[in-house]
């Protein structure tokens, strides 16, 4: 009985404010309506006019700094390795398993663990051109894995998948640094 009597006073609530909203409308007039309307339209295509340019300059920006991070990219592989770097990057990310024709399939995996380990240590520091170095290193790693790969247990296959993708991560976080940098204007290191 007594949900019978709230529904009226529900609608009666409703109603009330369905009339007060119409009497603060009456007090425009269709063209007021229609102008005000027509501002705020030309309000919104101004402000998606100004994000699309502001959109615009900004991709044409990022668009440059690629260039430019792709052609100092070309630099460096056209200078090729400096004499005796190379060795010196094997020496210090491969340790013991620098000679990768020699790693077998059980030791494997601990050669990934040390060279992610030494890149680790040493990721902060470096510079493009070291990353191009530790990522030949990585390259030759990865070749190694693949003649291997039928011969090494699941549980070293999937140690040696994750470090992989932690590999890619921070390789590709120094290229998002690099690539920062280029935007930015600053010379190479």
């Amino acid at each position: 009985m007594k949900r019978t009597q709230l529904f009226p006073l529900t609608l009666l609530l409703f109603l009330t404010g369905v009339l007060a909203t119409s009497l603060v409308a009456c007090d425009t007039t269709p063209r007021e309506r229609k102008e005000a309307a027509a501002r705020e339209l030309d309000k919104l295509d101004e402000r998606a006019s100004q994000a699309a340019s502001k959109t615009k300059d900004e991709l044409k920006e990022a668009g440059q700094a690629l260039a430019r991070q792709r052609a100092e990219r070309k630099m460096r592989e056209a200078r090729g390795p400096v004499a005796g770097k190379q060795l010196q990057m094997e020496r210090e990310l491969l340790g013991e398993y620098r000679d990768l024709s020699a790693v077998t399939p059980d030791r494997l995996r601990d050669a990934y663990v040390h060279f992610l380990q030494q890149v680790r240590d040493r990721k902060d520091t470096w510079t493009p051109e070291d990353w191009d170095y530790a990522n030949a290193i990585y390259k030759r790693l990865n070749d190694r894995e693949k003649a291997l790969h039928d011969d090494i247990i699941l549980r070293h296959a999937t140690k040696i998948k994750a470090l992989q993708a932690e590999y890619l991560a921070l390789e590709n976080r120094a290229d998002l640094k690099d690539y920062q940098r280029i935007k930015k204007g600053q010379p190479g290191q």
